[in-house]
């Protein structure tokens, strides 16, 4: 491993990963400005005006290409092209709820997600955050690479996630800058979707998409062909960052 640890703590406890795609009938430069100029403004707003209920950090990924599975549709949430992350720290589940059903949320931030949101699709995913290598990121519009895996139904929580988390990237050409790993949590609702998200950072979309290729090596190799996660259970979403409020620093 070339990277050096990153011992900077995580400005909250939890992270809120929604993967989702942009509102039927509309372009994705509609959805990309919406996103952004719009609702990205009133968040903003919604954090100066009630810091104690809003994320502490927010993010925006616009994803500009990657995978899905094979899955039929309307079966499994992931078996349709994807067209943003949205990232959101806050420090439990409790603040993230009390932040969901606040004033300012409920009068104007939440009527807008119908505006930019396929909402019959998006998934929400409140995970904890794993830093495994890399340095802080001093600039924002890096390019990330998300890959999400799955265990097999068969395969042992502890064998599956022993071999996830033994992953050792070489920060060298081309390589991530970063690398953080991502536990979904189950909620009131049910089981996590998926059950591990890596997230890379890289200066540009060439290292990212070098670097897909070795990824997707590595899980075939390390997680499939043992039995740890079924075949087609992983994809990759390619994405600019945008780090609309940093948060405490």
């Amino acid at each position: 491993m070339n990277l050096s640890i990153d011992r900077h703590p995580s400005p909250a406890a939890l992270k809120l990963i929604i993967v989702g795609r942009r509102r039927p009938g509309t372009t994705l430069a509609e959805h990309r400005h919406h996103i952004r100029q719009v609702h990205g403004e009133l968040v903003l707003q919604n954090i100066a005006a009630d810091p104690a209920n809003a994320p502490r950090r927010y993010v925006q990924n616009a994803v500009f290409d990657g995978t899905f599975r094979a899955s039929a549709p309307g079966t499994d949430p992931f078996a349709l092209n994807r067209d943003f992350v949205t990232q959101i720290w806050v420090p439990d589940l409790e603040t993230l709820g009390r932040a969901r059903q606040s004033s300012f949320y409920l009068e104007k931030v939440k009527p807008d997600e119908d505006n930019f949101v396929d909402q019959a699709n998006v998934v929400f995913m409140p995970t904890k955050e794993r830093f495994m290598a890399g340095a802080p990121m001093t600039t924002n519009q890096r390019v990330k690479l998300f890959g999400f895996v799955q265990r097999a139904a068969q395969a042992s929580p502890e064998a599956f996630f022993q071999a996830w988390r033994s992953a050792a990237w070489d920060g060298g050409h081309r390589g991530p800058l970063r690398h953080v790993q991502n536990d979904p949590l189950p909620t009131p609702m049910g089981p996590p979707p998926l059950d591990g998200i890596d997230e890379f950072w890289f200066d540009d979309e060439a290292g990212a998409c070098d670097f897909m290729g070795r990824w997707s090596a590595w899980v075939n190799d390390t997680l499939v062909r043992p039995g740890l996660a079924a075949a087609g259970s992983h994809f990759v979403l390619l994405a600019r960052e945008d780090v609309v409020h940093a948060g405490p620093q």
